[in-house]
């Protein structure tokens, strides 16, 4: 618990002054999600596969290039990513077309994530912490819901101590909280859009946490990699906030803009 603790608060120490100060902080903070969460997520490859030197990074590079391209490009680069990375089993039995998918499939998300998050940050910075506080009081309040009030299994094939009980207590919390902190710090979104924001992404940052859950399960890991002592990997920490970025954006979009 002590090690737990001593990561949260080394945690909060880096994530901070990025958010809120911004420049090339903001930029480096970006930069570390895309590598380390690159790194823990094209590890998931079969244990024995030996992939050809510079995959990784070849993706990894493709997402930076991608997040500092032109809007109009962004196309055609995705297709080129996908064209490439689905070409190299062509030339090497020790890359095949399933370890191709994850490589397209982590460049396309984890632009989609950068792409979000620099957007929302742009229009406004509350709204990053908007997402923040709906994230994590709902993990927080279902860890502690489900805990003490816990009786009826939400997932056991996924998740087995998740509750029902966690799951809607995590909600209701996560809402309230969330709503109230946008009620008193933005002024760009009506009562409506607050509720329904809140509504949402505590519903939709439980999802992420359960399709993060699954994606370990099916490849027999408990963390996605032990960088944060006591935490896991970065993804662990990210899995429910990456979905709620994306979602958010949406909402930005459709509702708001």
């Amino acid at each position: 618990m002590k090690t737990r603790i001593i990561t949260a608060l080394l945690i909060i120490l880096c994530v901070v002054p990025p958010l809120v100060y911004g420049g090339w902080l903001i930029d480096l903070l970006i930069a570390f999600i895309i590598v380390a969460g690159g790194i823990e997520l094209l590890n998931l490859k079969e244990q024995d596969a030996k992939w050809p030197l510079g995959i990784k990074t070849l993706a990894i590079v493709a997402v930076f290039v991608l997040v500092l391209s032109d809007e109009r490009l962004h196309v055609a680069l995705l297709g080129v990513s996908a064209l490439i990375f689905l070409s190299i089993p062509v030339f090497t039995d020790r890359f095949h077309a399933k370890d191709g998918f994850l490589c397209i499939a982590y460049v396309m998300f984890f632009f989609a994530i950068a792409r979000c998050f620099l957007h929302i940050y742009g229009t406004n910075r509350m709204y990053v912490w908007f997402i923040i506080i709906a994230t994590y009081a709902c993990d927080t309040a279902a860890y502690f819901c489900g805990r003490f009030l816990g009786k009826h299994k939400l997932n056991v094939r996924i998740s087995p101590k998740k509750t029902w009980e966690g799951s809607i207590g995590g909600w209701l919390f996560g809402a309230l909280l969330s709503f109230a902190f946008a009620w008193f710090m933005i002024d760009t979104m009506t009562p409506l859009q607050m509720i329904i924001a809140s509504a949402i992404l505590t519903v939709t940052g439980q999802i992420g946490d359960l399709a993060f859950s699954a994606i370990k399960r099916n490849f027999g890991i408990k963390d996605f990699s032990d960088l944060l002592p006591g935490h896991g990997g970065v993804l662990d920490r990210v899995d429910s906030l990456v979905f709620n970025f994306i979602c958010f954006d949406l909402i930005l979009v459709v509702l708001m803009l």
